[in-house]
């Protein structure tokens, strides 16, 4: 075999390496894109459902609350979403006959929710046949959101499963071509170049440079070529992994922020309900039933408010605030309930204006009142006020070592506050103000520190 036949092997096998290498990188990063594509399609899906759950529970608590409501149009603009992007994944794969069953998923989800719609408003809440139809959707609706949720976050876990595997694959390929590469220069250095040049050595003055230079000139650029690739390559993969992580984190708030709010609407629908019960059972007048029950009205207003509020901060009416009045009138919201529990109250109040919002600060003191006759019954609560600092001190069992009650959701020691202590220290800090609990062993001390009002608007 000549010279001219040899070079032209070489290179031959050069430019394979070269086509080989293009091949993957184009193969691999199409692959990439459409797994990185179904991933998202698959987030954006779990959102929409997760979206659609929050929707029509927004829709419902505004029936629950007696008014008129356009939740609706939100939940019919998540449906038609949704079905979008139902189109766009059976698109994607028409062949997949299994995704043409989300389609009756949607249908079957619209169907309920306007079958709901119409039962509330032929039959408003509280009647039974609405009650019975909320029942009914509860029962039905969220397995099947559940269900595609976790369909959806399979499928997305599975395409970056796939993604992860065919990274590897992809490397393996790379460094095999990359190793592949320098081994045929090695092989043409010594089947070629190396005699080559020992000859022309040999017959004096080079007379074939030109070929050679031009054979290796094309090595180079092939093998810059295939450098290019495998880092755009291994870029994409690393944006693409980026995006899906922060999409994960956007669920994850929207989460968390939903559980927080169903968590402070049961504890803030609790302490009124409460005193309405015990007037009830204790006989009394229904002014007072329909004044804690406008007052339970308001609490359901300002949750909802702050649920729907990007800031998720109170929103605060601060004025001038009569300390004396408002520890006196929280006592009396929770008087029935004190006296069916055996609690005894002393107080020793020192005249104070403090600067907030009186029915925020009266919920938190009929809440901590609530929590030492539910926790702490036949027992005796002390209740001292001086200038902006106020105690309250029972001697019921206290807490276990360790306990960090004034922490959303924590629990312990049979005491059991939950939520309730969490939301009168995040009330009590939107004032300005501090709440600290202490527990010595036996009984429980709580104090709480809020601002002075102003002398000029005390004076007003």
């Amino acid at each position: 075999m000549n010279l001219r036949a040899r070079l032209s092997l070489g290179a031959a096998a050069l430019a394979a390496l070269a086509v080989a290498a293009a091949v993957i990188a184009v193969v691999g990063l199409q692959r990439t894109e459409r797994l990185a594509a179904e991933a998202m399609a698959a987030q954006h899906r779990i959102e929409s459902y997760s979206s659609l759950s929050a929707r029509v529970n927004e829709w419902v608590m505004g029936r629950l609350g007696a008014r008129e409501m356009t939740g609706d149009v939100a939940v019919t603009a998540t449906l038609d979403l949704l079905d979008a992007l139902v189109a766009e994944d059976i698109a994607a794969a028409p062949a997949a006959r299994e995704r043409e069953g989300q389609r009756m998923v949607i249908a079957s989800l619209r169907g309920h929710f306007a079958q709901l719609q119409s039962s509330l408003s032929r039959h408003p809440l509280p009647s039974p046949e609405a009650t019975a139809a909320i029942g009914f959707y509860a029962a039905q609706v969220p397995a099947v959101i559940a269900g595609q949720i976790q369909q959806d976050a399979r499928r997305r876990e599975a395409a970056m499963e796939a993604m992860g595997h065919l990274r590897q694959r992809l490397r393996a390929l790379a460094i095999a071509i990359a190793v592949a590469a320098p081994a045929t220069l090695l092989a043409l250095h010594l089947a070629i170049l190396r005699p080559l040049l020992r000859r022309l050595r040999m017959d004096g003055p080079d007379t074939a440079h030109d070929e050679l230079s031009l054979a290796l000139a094309r090595i180079r650029r092939r093998t810059n070529r295939l450098d290019r690739g495998q880092r755009r390559l291994e870029a994409t993969i690393a944006a693409r992994t980026e995006e899906l992580r922060e999409a994960n984190a956007r669920l994850s708030a929207v989460d968390a922020r939903r559980r927080r709010f169903f968590a402070d609407v049961s504890h803030e629908l609790r302490t009124p309900l409460t005193v309405i019960m015990g007037e009830a059972e204790l006989g009394g007048s229904f002014a007072t039933i329909q004044a804690r029950a406008q007052r339970l009205y308001r609490r359901i207003e300002d949750l909802l408010r702050i649920a729907r509020s990007d800031s998720g901060q109170l929103d605060l009416e601060s004025a001038a605030v009569d300390l004396p009045a408002v520890i006196a009138a929280a006592e009396a919201d929770l008087a029935p309930v004190l006296r069916r529990a055996g609690v005894v109250v002393r107080t020793r109040i020192a005249p104070a204006m403090v600067q907030g919002d009186a029915d925020w600060l009266r919920q938190v003191f009929a809440g901590i009142m609530e929590n030492t006759a539910r926790h702490a019954p036949r027992s005796h609560l002390w209740i001292e006020a001086d200038g902006g600092t106020v105690t309250f001190t029972d001697d019921g069992p206290g807490l276990p070592p360790g306990s960090a009650m004034t922490e959303r959701f924590a629990k312990g020691g049979g005491r059991g506050f939950g939520v309730g202590l969490a939301l009168a220290r995040w009330v009590i800090e939107a004032h300005g103000g501090v709440l600290a609990l202490e527990s010595p062993g036996t009984g429980l001390r709580l104090t709480i520190t809020l601002p002075l009002a102003d002398r000029a608007e005390e004076a007003a």
